[in-house]
Parts: structure tokens; sequence; C-alpha cells
């Protein structure tokens, strides 16, 4: 190792998903040495539907003079004029332009597997370290060593901070936080699929408007306890739904299982879905269909450990209900967020992080207890044409204007040293009095009282 090297901060980053690669490829482009832990045996081929939006997407286009955002842009929906918006009774509520129908800067939507292939080959092109098959099973937090230690070898990684991407299962919030198992079935789940159409299946009349050659079809489907995508892209060759549903399954063990095509038909038959819905399900293979349970876990009142040189990030920091339609997009902005604070305080660890927390923690939590409260929306209203007309802005995906336009690294640039300052001085109060104001809320969504059924759900998972 060179004496640059040994110089270097090393990183230690659990997870190599979208949060952990992109705080790997930030501290790299920083002059970090980050290294990134996994427990499978690569990239992620796996997944359906994801969406980024400029205030991830910015972080994306940045990287390799854009041609990262380039190769996004390309694997995905790329050609899509509109999202329409349909309920149960497939009457056509509203429509709303795609986003890159009108810019195509920073807005990704398509395969997860094909959108993490691209990410992750930018990382392996930057030469980064990393450790795949490796899992973690126990994180260390003393003054003597910090970093982890691998399964059936026992090694030992090791480094100057751990960054926790682990996700929802997130052991680092027991082994560094402290914290019990608090995982709380949601009361829903969600169906989700990808697969590649075929000539066979392109002579269904009803997927006759769904598949354009020249023209990508996203639309959302919504009605009582139930909401859903179907997107296809690639001149109607690929094809992905999600469809959110109430569900009471026990989550103990796991909460991702193979999906049945006759437990799909009886939610669509109970919340009278169009038949359109019944046809897609019907030629999609089924083992490419996932059942996964939504688990929702309370905000944390600190993401860093005790020592101050340990932080969650991303699902392992607050796991989004899809509803909120940014839950990926939070965790790029964390992971971007940290590299620049890592950068900033020159080795100075405990105060890179917790100027970290307190950019990021008014803004993430505003975003992630939306998700509720758009569910509910969504989900306890007869949308009809006369109530999206009586409610415009309600009806909607929860993108507005304070969250996609926003910038985290220019944020993270120009309140640094304002808040490492306060953290320097020993200013007191709590997370939520220390950190930057989350900037926006989701007020303009609401319904009035007298309309909204919603509203007596608002505050319940």
């Amino acid at each position: 190792m060179t004496n640059d090297a040994k110089q270097k901060l090393r990183v230690v980053i659990v997870g190599a998903g979208f949060c952990g690669l992109t705080a790997a490829i930030e501290c790299q482009l920083r002059g970090m040495h980050p290294i990134v832990v996994e427990a499978y045996a690569g990239a992620s081929s796996h997944g359906d539907l994801l969406d980024f939006v400029p205030n991830a997407g910015r972080v994306f286009d940045s990287w390799d003079n854009g041609r990262v955002g380039e190769a996004l842009l390309a694997a995905g929906v790329n050609r899509a004029k509109a999202l329409d918006f349909y309920n149960q009774d497939n009457v056509l509520l509203r429509s709303d332009p795609w986003p890159q129908g009108t810019d195509l800067k920073g807005i990704f939507a398509g395969h997860r597997g094909a959108m993490h292939e691209i990410v992750y080959n930018y990382a392996n092109s930057l030469g980064i370290e990393m450790h795949f098959n490796s899992k973690v099973v126990e994180y260390l937090d003393s003054d003597k060593e910090r970093g982890v230690v691998i399964a059936e070898t026992g090694k030992k990684i090791l480094g100057d901070v751990v960054l926790a991407c682990d996700g929802p299962k997130s052991l680092a919030r027991s082994q560094l936080l402290g914290l019990p198992e608090s995982r709380v079935n949601s009361g829903y789940a969600i169906f989700r699929a990808f697969f590649e159409l075929t000539d066979e299946m392109l002579k269904e009349p009803l997927l006759a408007e769904l598949t354009k050659k020249d023209e990508d079809t996203t639309r959302f489907w919504v009605g009582e306890d139930m909401h859903g995508f179907i997107y296809t892209w690639n001149q109607g060759r690929d094809c992905a739904w999600v469809l959110t549903h109430l569900d009471d399954a026990d989550i103990k063990e796991s909460w991702s299982f193979p999906a049945k095509k006759e437990d799909v038909y009886s939610y669509l038959k109970q919340a009278r879905f169009p038949e359109v819905w019944n046809r897609v399900v019907a030629l999609t293979p089924e083992d490419r269909m996932v059942d996964y349970k939504l688990v929702w876990r309370d905000p944390l009142k600190t993401w860093l450990s005790p020592s101050k040189r340990c932080a969650v990030m991303g699902d392992a920091a607050h796991c989004h209900l899809p509803t909120s339609a940014n839950g990926a997009c939070q965790a790029v902005e964390d992971a971007a967020t940290m590299a620049i604070c890592l950068e900033k305080a020159q080795g100075d660890v405990p105060l890179a992080l917790q100027v970290f927390e307190r950019i990021r923690f008014n803004r993430s939590h505003v975003i992630h207890q939306a998700s509720i409260s758009t569910r509910n929306i969504y989900h306890k209203n007869n949308w009809t044409l006369e109530m999206v007309k009586k409610h415009p802005d309600s009806l909607v995906m929860p993108l507005l204007d304070w969250v996609l336009d926003f910038d985290c690294q220019k944020n993270a640039e120009e309140n640094y040293a304002r808040l490492a300052e306060d953290v320097k001085s020993g200013k007191t109060g709590t997370i939520e009095e220390l950190s930057l104001p989350a900037g926006g809320n989701y007020d303009s969504m609401n319904l009035k009282e007298e309309d909204n059924k919603a509203a007596a759900l608002q505050k319940v998972v």
C-alpha cells in the first residue's frame, strides 16, 4: 500500500444497493478509500419498477461527464408523454405530463436491476474496493477497532468510519444504535413483477394500447384500499407492474415471498379493478412475481452510534413506504451528503457525521412520514372525476417542487460550515431543533376535512 493510500480516510460501507454504491462513488471521487461489503454475489439483476427524480438524479448525472445518466436514461422509460390516472372503473381521471416529456435531466425510471448494474459498473470502473459474498455478522465500534466481521471466515474489515447502508433488515440498528427490533406490519403488501413481452403476448387485445413502439406507457390505477402501476417501455417489449393492497400476513420471519396468481386475482376482484389488470397478470410468468410485505419502522431519534463514528443511512435509517415516491432518492441524498461532510471535516469523523445528521434529519423525516398520508389519500377516498375536479392537488404523485427541485450537494456545501460551528460550540437542543428545516410539507395534497375519509387515518400505519 502506498503512503498516499495509508493517509486516505477508510470508509467501510455495508451494502451495495444504490445508497451504498453512491456513498462509495462519491467518497472515491473526493479522495477517500471506500470499502464496500455486500452479502450477495454481485450487482443485483432483480427487482421491478424503480424511479429516480431530479433530487437524486442530478447526482447520477454528475458522474463521468454525464455518461452514467445517459446510460440510465437509455435503459428505462424515456419516451413516455404522460402519467395517466384511472379509478377502479377504468375511468381516466387525469393525465399529467410525464417528467421526461418536458425535461430528460435527472429523471430515470425502469427496471431496478438494469439501473443498479449501470451504477455498479461505474463504481467498478473507478477501482473501488468491493467485497461480495461477505455477509456482515458483527459491527465493531470501539477505540481499538472500527469496522465489520464477515460470516464464515471471521475476517475483519476495518476503517475510520462505518456507513451502514444495510437496508430495512439492518443489523446495524441493533448493534450500533442499540435499538430493539421495531418492524411493524404496515397492514399492506405489494405484488410486483417485471418481464419481457413476447410476440405471442403482444397479440393480447387489451395490451395493444399499453405497448406502443414509439411511446412508453405509464399508468396508475386507484381504488378502495388498492393502487397500482403498469409501465411498458423499450418499444413495448418490457413490462413492469406493482399492486399495493391490504394485507395482514405475519412478518416475523420474512416479508418477501413468491407470489401466486390466484392471490393477485382475488385482490383485483375485491377492489373491482378493470380487466386489463387480469390480462396483464395472466401473461406474467409466475416465477417473475413477488409478494412483498410492506414493513413500517418508526422514525429514529438518531442515526449515529454513541461514538459518532458510525451511521445508518438509506432504508436502515428511514424505511419509506412506496407511496413516498422518494425512498430511493432519499438514500442517494444521504450518500452524497455524507461524502461531502467527510471531505470537509478533514479526518474529524464525529464532526462529519453530526453535521450530516443535522443536514438530513428533518427533510428525510417529513418525506418519510408522508408515505402514510399519501397512501391514505389514495386508498380511503372514492376517486371520481368530480372528486378530482374538487381536489386537483390531492390525487397526484407526491413529487412537489420542494422535493424535486433540491440540490442535496449544493445544500451540504452551503450549510456545512454553520452546522459544524454549532457542533463545535456545543449548541444544545433536540435533533429536530438543531437540524436544517425540512424545506416544505405536503399540506397542498390534503383534502378538505368534510370530504376526506382518510383524515382520521393520517396517523395510522
